[in-house]
């Protein structure tokens, strides 16, 4: 029996909202949003035709608070649920809930999620249904006791891998290399998946280092119809989360595309599976040998690669399977004619240089390279807009950018071009990172595999140098120049530069991420040839420390053999007002190198009075550097401190997760202090020099950014030898 959704309340937030809201929109269909106090200003929010507070922040609080959003259906009058991904979408209770209250669940049977959404449940399923399907060699028993899993994990050749039963999205993953530390993982892989996902239940399993993962899309209805929509190679990972998403595979070719997405409707079958769901495997390229992996019981958050190719819009789909149409009478599966190549990337507020960890912040720019018009080939889902802010409550994923085009390689092509000419400021991202991968030879010959970036670390993460940044820190500089001028209010008549006894060359002074010495800016005024047109005769060089400078009786200034025009153009620069007072400027900066008009978008963040860092994108090398102005007050002792609290210090709110060693212990360098969670994710903070620790928090505390939350303070000598004695003795057992 077909029943027409009316409204549809969308139990998610983010970009998978705004997602739905589209097709929702396009299918005549009404949408309500949920949100929490942290999105209440979002665009997903703006983009419903309703929306209703869902409750805090704390996403246990609201976005996993099933029973009060089957409570605002009720009262919108929506007649269906859609999960999206994450949070409660492959929550078998939850979904329960939702046909109990008398509303559509837009997902599969509850049976199903809990059949083959839990990892544990799915190999004991296919174990005993189907003993054909490959599995991997491992442990999934219910004792889930430290002892015995380090008793199976220590009978299976290492490496081994330790997953969360309940998990997904890399979270409760770790890769054990060696039997002393497999204690400790399981216990944080435990807690990990604990608070994520509400289960500490674990597979122990062998871990292949190299392979491929290999995935493929699978729908069905209530009438037992169960198709494939092909293969999604998602190998370029991580963390053990996926970066790049792309199809086909390159590693898959006809005859064994044929045998994965038979396995995968056989699973599908033998579940009566409805909806979208995705079959996971690991693939040995070599041998053509593939293990059933785990069924994501949900749509995926990589489904847009896989509509490019179709021609389908999958979110339809599941509308469409939710009131109850039959998909062999639609005929919209039955022939699929498959048509060249989608790349997509993830696009996320994070740190490359520093493990990937991620950041918060508010987006002070968003231009996507569709936002003056549909681009045929390039698509852009995101839930972000000027203003936005990638708080720690939830995932740092700013958009997913993707792309197709007949072949693989025009699509890397259009996909380096895609992020070339997207801007986002305001906050540290993975875009280079992305364009290295797009720019990479292996990848571009489709040789890699799940290994792939610690493989490539060297081409994936290189280092700053002058030459690449030099035209950037110029920009930045004259961009301080015209806002100085700007606000200028006393004898704006004379001639900027001007100096009554003439001393030097002013020069501004920046430290760039990715390089570890400052950089100078030494710039001198030759006046305005036309109006708004000034010049300079510029140069950049690695900057003095203060002790450096200590030594020398004037600074040497290089060469200034750079001629830059600066077109100070109105309305470009602006200052950037919030509630409370002038936060930064951004602006469009246009200068001309030697005759060569070069672009730049400049985001100044004002963090005090002495603390600026700006965020440049560089339309020329098509990415963002981050910059932090150097306080020329600050002396040698003051960095020494810097060095002393600024890597003990949370960057941005988080809780203590353990203290790994407490107060009064001498330790060496690198050694683990305590694990902190913020944004879904562990970081281990470690000591950078050796010395006697200090904590300041405790264990589950909630910490503000900011917060000095343990030093390591300079040992007795006596100490000191005896703690380095202690590392060295450890280290031979």
């Amino acid at each position: 029996m077909v029943h027409v959704i009316k409204k549809i309340l969308i139990a998610n937030r983010g970009e998978i909202a705004c997602r739905v809201i589209k097709t929702s929109h396009k299918l005549g269909i009404a949408t309500v949003a949920i949100f929490s106090d942290s999105d209440e200003n979002s665009l997903f929010v703006r983009l419903a035709d309703e929306a209703y507070r869902v409750g805090p922040s704390v996403a246990a609080d609201s976005y996993l608070n099933g029973d009060n959003i089957i409570a605002i259906a009720q009262r919108a009058g929506a007649d269906a649920i859609h999960p999206g991904y994450g949070f409660l979408s492959e929550n078998a209770d939850f979904a329960d809930k939702v046909k109990a209250a008398g509303i559509i669940f837009i997902g599969p049977a509850p049976d199903s999620i809990r059949t083959i959404g839990d990892k544990i449940a799915a190999k004991n399923f296919l174990s005993a249904r189907a003993s054909s399907i490959p599995l991997i060699p491992g442990y999934n028993g219910d004792d889930q006791s430290v002892e015995r899993l380090v008793k199976e994990a220590s009978s299976i050749d290492f490496p081994i891998l330790l997953k969360a039963s309940a998990g997904g999205g890399g979270r409760g993953m770790r890769a054990v290399y060696e039997e002393s530390k497999l204690t400790m993982e399981i216990e944080a892989a435990q807690g990990e998946a604990l608070r994520s996902f509400g289960s500490d239940k674990l597979l122990v399993e062998k871990y292949f280092e190299s392979i491929r993962h290999v995935e493929v899309q699978i729908f069905g209805d209530q009438y037992g119809n169960v198709y494939h929509i092909g293969e999604r190679d998602c190998s370029v990972q991580r963390r053990h989360q996926k970066v790049v998403e792309e199809t086909p595979s390159p590693a898959v070719d006809a005859p064994l595309r044929k045998k994965m997405t038979d396995v995968a409707i056989e699973i599908g079958r033998m579940l009566n599976y409805e909806g979208a769901g995705t079959v996971e495997f690991i693939l040995d390229e070599k041998t053509k040998k593939f293990y059933f992996l785990e069924l994501n019981t949900r749509l995926q958050v990589e489904h847009p690669i896989t509509e490019y190719i179709s021609g389908l819009d999958l979110v339809e789909l599941q509308i469409l399977v939710a009131q109850g149409q039959n998909l062999a009478e639609l005929g919209l599966l039955d022939n699929i004619e498959f048509k060249g190549h989608a790349i997509e990337v993830r696009l996320c507020a994070e740190d490359p240089d520093n493990n990937f960890s991620p950041r918060t912040g508010v987006i002070q720019k968003w231009h996507p390279m569709d936002a003056t018009g549909p681009i045929n080939g390039v698509r852009f889902d995101t839930g972000v807009v000027d203003g936005s802010e990638i708080s720690v409550y939830y995932d740092s994923m700013i958009a997913k950018v993707i792309v197709h085009a007949p072949t693989r390689q025009e699509a890397v092509q259009k996909m380096i071009t895609a992020l070339s000419r997207t801007v986002v400021l305001g906050i540290t991202t993975n875009q280079k990172f992305l364009l290295n991968i797009m720019k990479n030879a292996r990848f571009q010959g489709g040789i890699f595999d799940t290994n792939f970036i610690p493989l490539e670390e060297d081409k994936l993460f290189p280092a700053t140098t002058l030459d690449t940044a030099a035209s950037t820190l110029i920009a930045t500089a004259l961009f301080d120049w015209s806002l100085q001028r700007k606000m200028q209010v006393y004898l704006r008549n004379i001639k900027p530069g001007w100096r009554n006894v003439s001393w030097g060359v002013p020069s501004k002074k920046y430290t760039v991420a990715g390089n570890e010495s400052d950089l100078e800016v030494f710039f001198k005024y030759d006046g305005e040839t036309s109006p708004k047109r000034h010049t300079f005769q510029c140069a950049v060089a690695p900057g003095l420390t203060p002790d450096e400078r200590k030594k020398t009786l004037t600074d040497p200034i290089p060469e200034l053999s750079q001629q830059v025009t600066f077109f100070d153009d109105e309305g470009l620069i602006a200052q950037i007002p919030s509630a409370t007072g002038i936060q930064g400027a951004r602006g469009l900066v246009r200068c001309l190198f030697d005759g060569v008009l070069q672009q730049f978008y400049v985001v100044e963040k004002v963090q005090d009075i002495n603390d600026k860092v700006y965020y440049v994108h560089d339309f020329g090398k098509g990415h963002p550097f981050e910059l932090s102005r150097v306080d020329r007050l600050k002396g040698s002792s003051a960095s020494a401190d810097d060095d002393r609290v600024t890597p003990y210090t949370s960057s941005m709110p988080c809780r203590v997760l353990k203290v790994l060693t407490p107060s009064g212990t001498a330790v060496s360098k690198h050694t683990p202090i305590m694990s902190v969670e913020s944004m879904k994710t562990e970081i281990k903070i470690l000591s950078q020099h050796e010395g006697i620790v200090t904590v300041h928090v405790k264990e589950n505390q909630l910490v503000d950014a900011r917060v000095l939350m343990c030093q390591v303070d300079d040992a007795q000598p006596a100490v000191a030898a005896e703690a380095t004695q202690d590392s060295a003795q450890q280290a031979s057992l």
